[in-house]
């Protein structure tokens, strides 16, 4: 069984409607000087004071704003649109884990049970990504090394 039309158009704008209104509540957040409420990834990331102070210090007008949530859809849209290349099989993924076996999107039959959640693994697994990611220079999360 395939991804139905129906299914894969409300997914793929469901997508969208999330990536504009995900950037749109970042800008409102940094215009707001919320800076508690920008990082939710990884598990145990945050920002730390000098970090914070200096995000504080952006003076957010209509421009800088209308900037700002453009660069950060286009991001989260560059990051989806990868993913979606993995689920179609025209990408693998570039961290081995083990021997990697495409996938596909199916309509859901009550015959074939879930028994487990990628959004519940999604975030634990940021540890198997730092374990096998190169050291750029910076990290996302709070620990020290």
């Amino acid at each position: 069984m395939k991804l139905s039309e129906n299914n894969k158009k409300s997914l793929l704008v469901s997508i969208h409607q999330l990536i504009e209104e995900n950037a749109s509540h970042t800008v409102n957040d940094l215009e707001h000087k919320r800076t508690n409420r920008l990082i939710n990834y990884p598990s145990n990331g945050g920002l730390t004071e000098s970090e914070k102070s200096e995000l504080e210090k952006l003076e957010i007008n209509p421009t800088l704003k209308s900037a700002l949530r453009k660069v950060f859809a286009s991001n989260t849209a560059d990051v989806f649109f990868s993913v979606l290349n993995i689920i179609d099989g025209t990408a693998d993924p570039t961290v081995e884990f083990g021997e990697w076996e495409e996938v596909m999107l199916v309509d859901f039959d009550e015959e074939n049970e879930m028994d487990s959640m990628l959004h519940d693994d999604f975030y634990g697994t940021y540890w198997d990504w730092k374990e096998k990611r190169p050291n750029p220079g910076w990290k996302l999360d709070l620990l020290d090394e």
